[in-house]
């Protein structure tokens, strides 16, 4: 008689733990109709088994889980906000500001999350300093934070984005409480237990119920964590003249255009000069090397003029009969036929 009444116990303290996770805070809109499904089952599994779900006459007893559920749930009325902001803004002066942010955010009892500082690269040719920052500040001291960031530097852009998560965490609330109100009577139930079965499956289902709180409870601390502490997205960028967010007319942004031009012009002198001056040693490297190539390419080209002036020479003095014609192998100057019969008699 006994392990039936704690049969039926442990099985109205499951339904009552499931239905009640699945309702959330609607939990006592279905507590009649949840109750009289309990009964209904642990009344057939009576006539089914012998074990420790097993139970009857315990009908007083249905409804204490599901007021504990009730009783135990904690109605927060206050709202849950996870506000996030994107902030773009100039300075004359990084070193300066980035000092002032960091103070700033440890004061209001914030921290820096991510930090990502670029001081420019000669390689890249660009020498623009800037800086990200990812910065975790607390939610009531966030609009101290924003009046620093406005009086130290020019914003350019700013964005806020405010998620409502009041529903889903009073939600995850209620489905801790249902769990650990199942918990509690688990280990009631242990205490009474007097089978080795009946020790075994309590503890398997204790801890499941365990393991799920503890998903929960880990849920929630994310939660709080976005809830408790706003994220700022900061991105600072390092410029000589801050950028003019008023709206001008067609003369001002004119004049202002050409004097804009004037300053680009004597920008690009100043930074032609200062890379010729680096790069001197390898101009001049390059220049001697130039005129290197340059002589020895003349020569060549002086030695091939003058051998052909004397092949052309040669030639004409063929032509006028002044000069023996040669084979170009060196032979022996040709001979006239006159010549030959003369050279004849002579040895005759």
């Amino acid at each position: 008689m006994k392990k039936r009444k704690l049969g039926l116990l442990l099985s109205a303290i499951i339904m009552a733990s499931v239905l009640a996770s699945g309702c959330g805070s609607s939990g006592s809109k279905y507590a009649s109709s949840t109750a009289e499904f309990a009964t209904e089952e642990a009344y057939d599994n009576s006539f089914e088994s012998k074990s420790v779900y097993q139970a009857e006459g315990a009908m007083d007893d249905l409804e204490s889980p599901m007021e504990a559920d009730m009783s135990s749930e904690v109605v927060d009325t206050s709202r849950k906000l996870i506000t996030t902001m994107n902030v773009s803004t100039e300075t004359e002066d990084l070193d300066s500001v980035l000092f002032q942010v960091q103070n700033k955010v440890k004061e209001l009892g914030g921290y820096i999350e991510s930090s990502d500082i670029y001081n420019g690269s000669s390689y890249s040719g660009s020498r623009r300093r800037n800086a990200c920052l990812t910065l975790r500040i607390p939610a009531n001291n966030l609009d101290k934070f924003i009046e620093v960031v406005e009086d130290s530097t020019n914003i350019t852009n700013k964005s806020t984005n405010v998620e409502d998560v009041t529903l889903n965490y009073v939600d995850i609330e209620s489905k801790k409480n249902a769990l650990t109100s199942e918990e509690k009577r688990l280990l009631e139930i242990l205490e009474k237990a007097e089978t080795v079965e009946d020790i075994i499956t309590i503890e398997q289902r204790l801890s499941e119920v365990r393991y799920q709180i503890e998903s929960i409870e880990s849920q929630l601390r994310t939660y709080d964590n976005k809830i408790n502490y706003s994220t700022v997205y900061l991105n600072i960028d390092e410029v000589t003249k801050y950028t003019d967010t008023a709206k001008k007319g067609p003369w001002q942004r004119m004049k202002e255009g050409f004097a804009d031009s004037i300053v680009e012009i004597g920008d690009f002198i100043v930074e032609a000069c200062v890379w010729f001056v680096v790069h001197l040693p390898q101009i001049i490297l390059v220049i001697l090397l130039l005129v290197v190539i340059f002589f020895i390419i003349r020569a060549i080209d002086k030695a091939g003029k003058k051998k052909k002036l004397m092949r052309m020479q040669q030639m004409s003095g063929y032509a006028s009969g002044q000069i023996p014609p040669q084979n170009m192998q060196g032979t022996a100057p040709m001979q006239s036929p006159q010549e030959t019969n003369n050279q004849k008699d002579n040895n005759g």
